[in-house]
């Protein structure tokens, strides 16, 4: 792959991601005017569906994204080869029974009335979520079948059009029929994105080949594993809250995941696009020799211009959230505390994207099984027990954000031992990684503390500040980075064919 297509499917990918991302938070604030800190939880809550309906997969998905882009190498444009149709119709048949279980569980904790916060919401807006975690289902395997032949621009505009039609829906519906109005929405997206996909993509709909099937989910099942504790680890608080709090509570807090979410776009839109090449690299596609080499410096590079160019960005965000919060949204003034704390959380995690994907796309997931559960188990006992000796936004954010950093530092440090020869290297990797994101943390909190909270000049001068004293770290630990090539590619990659 040529630089410029690289750069150009990575910024072009988080482009899209952050104009979708810009939709979900717009009608993120308009549903939180309208429905309120309570309503705006149950909303929340109901994302909790969502969320866990994407690993109704049973680990296909993951099987399929490591075997996909070798099968498909080489492969005409216009056709699959026949071992690739195997995979995608077996696929097919695992996510069948998987969603099907997801259903009834879902189901029967209605039924059962549990969560106690959520039983305000009734029966059908959890049923229309779980309509939507079926689509998307359909989406992962259309999505997966594309990256692996190279349409990231297919699947980033899919993206884009799900969200900017659903949440532009769910916005001019969500006065009048509140919750419901924004799941028709998002409904509607989602089959717009669905349609966008198939038509780019017209695999085989049939499930079959059970025994295909099977293979990816023990293909992937580490992977699988891996991912399943990782969302536990960025869904616990809201667990936590549901549970000892109230939807008041979480919808107070759900500013701090919005703001984590923007967080960890961009590393995650690189990784989308490293990933099938990471993976193909390693099941000895065409060229695999010269291919690990070549992915394992991009992933070096690109995690290091990342973990140097982010922390500033994150760290002017967090100065301005109590003057836009103030004006935009008065009633949540009292989640802004929280949503620093987890912003600096997701930095932490952010940083750890990259290193995370190269060990599970090069095939180190079952190393990695130990670690994920048993830091995601460590996270949610922290996150429990402050919840239930405080069930408030700030200290729950301060236990989830304690555990996003060492989730983030276990897998920085692991990777390490595959990306490069013991000695300073490795050392230096691990300081570049997260002294700049520590570093403008420090200072954006201390720099928030002076002067009037909400006070718009205050967050001026903060901000003046916060740059000026990040200035040294950028220098530091931007050399060599190529942070003006990376720039100049995506300009180039914009104008110049490839």
């Amino acid at each position: 792959m040529h630089p410029r297509k690289l750069v150009r499917d990575a910024l072009g990918l988080a482009l899209s991601s952050y104009i979708a991302r810009a939709a979900l938070l717009a009608r993120g604030v308009v549903a939180a005017a309208a429905l309120g800190p309570k309503g705006y939880g149950g909303w929340n809550a109901l994302n909790l569906i969502l969320d866990y309906g994407s690993y109704a997969t049973l680990g296909a998905i993951q099987g399929l994204d490591l075997e996909l882009p070798a099968a498909v190498a080489g492969a005409p444009e216009a056709r699959l080869p026949e071992r690739a149709r195997r995979l995608l119709a077996g696929t097919w048949w695992i996510i069948g029974l998987g969603g099907a279980l997801f259903s009834v569980v879902v189901v029967a904790a209605l039924v059962s009335g549990r969560p106690a916060a959520a039983r305000a919401l009734g029966m059908r807006a959890p049923l229309l979520m779980l309509a939507a975690a079926l689509l998307q289902l359909a989406i992962q395997v259309h999505a997966s079948a594309l990256r692996a032949c190279g349409e990231f621009g297919t699947v980033s505009r899919a993206a884009a059009f799900q969200v900017l039609i659903g949440g532009g829906t769910g916005v001019a519906l969500v006065w009048r029929f509140g919750i419901e109005g924004m799941l028709w929405g998002w409904l509607a997206g989602t089959a717009v994105a669905l349609g966008m996909l198939r038509r780019r993509a017209p695999i085989p709909l049939a499930p079959a080949h059970p025994a295909t099937g099977w293979s990816l989910v023990r293909a992937g099942f580490p992977v699988f594993v891996f991912f399943t504790a990782s969302l536990i680890l960025r869904s616990v608080d809201r667990l936590a809250l549901l549970h000892y709090g109230n939807t008041a509570d979480l919808g107070q807090y759900s500013l701090g995941l919005m703001a984590a979410g923007l967080v960890l776009y961009l590393p995650e839109s690189a990784a989308s696009v490293l990933y099938p090449r990471i993976a193909a690299a390693a099941r000895g596609a065409p060229g695999a020799t010269e291919a690990r080499a070549r992915v394992r410096l991009e992933v070096t590079r690109a995690q290091r211009a990342l973990a140097v160019a982010l922390p500033l960005v994150v760290a002017l965000a967090m100065l301005w959230a109590a003057p836009v919060v103030a004006v935009l949204l008065p009633a949540f003034r009292e989640g802004v505390p929280a949503l620093r704390l987890l912003a600096i959380g997701a930095l932490m995690l952010a940083v750890s994207t990259l290193p995370g994907y190269f060990l599970l796309g090069g095939g180190h997931a079952p190393r990695l099984l130990g670690f994920g559960v048993a830091a995601a188990a460590l996270s949610a006992a922290l996150v429990f027990g402050v919840a239930a000796r405080a069930p408030r936004p700030a200290p729950v954010a301060l236990a989830a954000a304690v555990g996003y950093a060492v989730f983030g530092l276990g897998l920085v440090v692991l990777s390490t031992r595959e990306l490069f020869p013991p000695g300073a290297e490795r050392w230096r990797f691990l300081a570049a990684s997260f002294v700049p994101a520590l570093w403008a943390s420090a200072l954006a909190l201390t720099a928030s503390r002076l002067g009037t909270e909400a006070s718009w000049p205050a967050a001026v001068l903060r901000s003046v500040a916060v740059t000026a004293g990040y200035l040294p770290a950028l220098w530091w630990f931007g050399r060599g980075v190529g942070l003006k090539r990376v720039a100049r590619e995506w300009l180039l990659a914009r104008t110049v064919p490839v």
